[in-house]
């Protein structure tokens, strides 16, 4: 039987969770200009990260990926550790160039590599991730443990809403809305990501308060009547918080709603004070 070890990028937000520890992080990297880098959490965290960016809107980051050479340190070491497989667990594809990095490295290592696209990231990446240790733990193979994440790649969706669409407009990430800056930047749109993996502009909206009821009521008409997880991932938002778990509970009161902040590295194209409402529906996974 494979022993078979977990991995994922920091996307995922396994940082602001309660995750197993041999979890590996893959540590996307902050970049503010061309001179200042921080690896993501451990050099610069979700708090520090926010109140920097919502003090100097003009410095806008940029992200990169984990580097090929850290990544075949880590692939390497799994291996002298007595590794047999790596399951790695990535962002969508659409939106980082990470999971046909992890194919091109893990090509070329002797512990076999299986690069898996979530097509979402942050809570719907790290729900992933934890069935997939969960799994592996219990002794499940690859192929057992692929299906299963698949199928939670099918089942799961977050909407979502930012106070500015500065950093999904500057970093490239937002598609089907056209239009000057000037006049996006008015804009308070229902955002959610396809499945595809892309991150795409459901209704356009002007202001944020209506963007966030309009988030709760897809929220709360693709969720009725459905076992659903239900989860917040947002930027440094927490005034927003309680009024979306609010929200949720006047319609359903059993429901609890899991909380997690959005790494620096995805708070980079979102911005601060950005919220998404998510739901993983779990009768069909």
């Amino acid at each position: 039987m494979a022993k078979i070890a977990i991995l994922t990028c920091s996307n995922a937000g396994l940082d602001y969770l309660a995750y197993p520890k041999d979890i590996e992080i893959l540590r996307s990297v902050i970049h503010f200009g061309t001179e200042e880098t921080y690896d993501d959490y451990v050099e610069m965290d979700a708090k520090t990260f926010y109140e920097r960016i919502s003090k100097d809107p003009d410095d806008i980051p940029k992200t990169s990926y984990v580097s090929p050479g850290r990544m075949t340190e880590i692939f390497e070491k799994l291996e002298k550790d007595g590794y047999d497989e790596a399951i790695v667990i990535t962002i969508s594809s659409k939106l980082s160039g990470l999971f046909e990095a992890v194919k091109r490295v893990g090509s070329e290592m002797n512990i076999k590599v299986t690069a898996f696209d979530s097509k979402t990231l942050a809570y719907g990446e790290a729900f992933m991730v934890l069935e997939a240790h969960r799994m592996a733990e219990k002794g499940a193979q690859t192929k057992e443990i692929i299906a299963r994440l698949e199928k939670i790649r099918d089942n799961n969706k977050v909407f979502f809403a930012v106070d500015t669409l500065l950093y999904l407009v500057k970093n490239g990430r937002l598609s089907k809305l056209q239009g000057t800056l000037g006049t996006m930047l008015q804009m308070k749109p229902l955002l959610s990501i396809d499945d595809e993996g892309k991150v795409t502009t459901l209704e356009k909206i002007r202001t944020i308060h209506k963007a966030h009821q309009r988030v709760v009521e897809k929220y709360v008409e693709e969720t009725q009547g459905k076992n659903v997880l239900t989860f917040i991932s947002h930027a440094h938002a927490d005034e927003y918080v309680d009024w979306f778990k609010n929200q949720v509970n006047l319609v359903f009161p059993e429901r609890e709603v899991v909380v997690a902040y959005l790494t620096p590295v995805v708070g980079a194209h979102t911005g601060p004070k950005a919220l998404g409402l998510g739901y993983i529906d779990l009768d069909k996974i």
